[in-house]
């Protein structure tokens, strides 16, 4: 599935929310629970924690960074339960702006990917639960 958004914010900005693991749920619904000592920023491959919704029921899972290329690209691989999830998303400069392109790969339901919600926390506002 792929996701996309034009973004008043520029592209530092929103790839340091994308690029942070303790953010995830600024943009994925599902994640509940961030990693409250995620691994330094741009470590790939170094698994770290979450708690994610899945079929109305918290799941421990894990994740890891597996792309990380500032300011523009970055991936992640989760799996909760028997479900994998793989997530990459990219940031363009645009208008003065940034447009951000999310592309996720499941084998079971996607996660959903609410670039909405990424919006208001770049605006400095909660996103709802």
């Amino acid at each position: 599935m792929d996701y996309h958004a034009q973004l008043a914010s520029p592209v530092r900005a929103v790839f340091a929310r994308l690029a942070a693991p303790a953010r995830l749920g600024e943009w994925l619904r599902e994640v509940v629970i961030s990693p409250a000592a995620p691994p330094p920023s741009g470590t790939i491959g170094e698994p770290f924690a979450l708690t994610v919704r899945i079929d109305a029921a918290e799941t421990d899972a894990t994740a890891e960074l597996t792309v990380f290329e500032p300011p523009w690209l970055v991936g992640y691989r989760l799996a909760a339960g028997s479900r994998t999830y793989l997530l990459r998303a990219t940031c363009t400069a645009h208008d003065g702006g940034t447009r951000i392109h999310v592309h996720q790969a499941s084998d079971g339901a996607p996660l959903t990917v609410d670039l909405d919600r990424l919006k208001l926390a770049l605006a400095g506002r909660k996103p709802e639960q």
